[in-house]
């Protein structure tokens, strides 16, 4: 039993492992057409892709996307014939309607010799930013049009792991929560090592000295969580 228990704590240690490693490195942005709701920007090679979504409801997007430099080229992704685009010197606008058969749209641009990328996104006419997200991990903005600059993307890639949305606002919300936070972890920390004194520490001469260490460990834990929050969150 005690085989098949570190067997199990190994598998949950590299899933954990192999799960930060990919969110970390991801740089596409993630979504699901016709699930998804709203604006969805990111970066691959040389190109910014905008694309949008709705969750087979009726709507409309329209907008503009403006730069300083040139828009060099543009592709369109499952553009229907009622849809429309129109480009003027270094402003693109466009006008696009999703519904239930018809659940995303999307343009791929290609720019040079740009400082910033200005972006006037609607959805029926209006704004709403909690539905505009910018960058692999889901950015919104604070006001719109809103701009980004021409590093933007190299500079997203740069920031550590867990300054980045959404694992900036899950630490925040732990650690603005904290006497909660360290309450509840250490309850189930408890059901943890009663777990292991009733089954893995059960046959053992030195059952109490075991579970004893577990309990250190376990305040230990909550010392290095709290300060490693209180690091993540300034």
């Amino acid at each position: 039993m005690k085989k098949i228990f570190s067997i199990r704590i190994m598998f949950t240690v590299l899933v954990l492992m192999l799960f930060m490693g990919l969110l970390s490195g991801c740089q596409k942005m993630n979504f699901i057409p016709g699930a998804s709701y709203g604006y969805f920007i990111w970066e691959e090679g040389e190109k910014i892709y905008i694309s949008w979504s709705i969750d087979r409801k009726d709507a409309s997007f329209t907008g503009s996307i403006k730069t300083d430099g040139s828009i060099d080229n543009m592709n369109l992704i499952a553009w229907e014939e009622e849809d429309g685009t129109k480009l003027t010197g270094n402003t693109l606008s466009y006008t696009a309607n999703l519904g239930v058969d018809d659940y995303t749209d999307g343009l791929v641009l290609e720019m040079s010799e740009y400082e910033y990328i200005e972006f006037d996104l609607r959805i029926n006419d209006g704004y709403d930013l909690s539905r505009v997200h910018v960058g692999a991990f889901l950015k919104n903005p604070e006001n719109s049009p809103f701009r980004i600059g021409s590093r933007y993307f190299d500079e997203v890639k740069s920031i550590p792991w867990y300054e980045k949305n959404p694992f900036s606002v899950f630490f925040y919300k732990l650690f603005a929560n904290k006497y909660f936070t360290f309450l509840f972890l250490f309850i189930i920390g408890v059901v943890v090592v009663e777990i292991l004194r009733v089954t893995v520490f059960s046959g053992k001469r030195l059952k109490k000295l075991y579970t004893g260490i577990s309990y250190i460990i376990l305040m230990c834990l909550g010392v290095v969580l709290y300060f490693t929050l209180r690091y993540f969150v300034l």
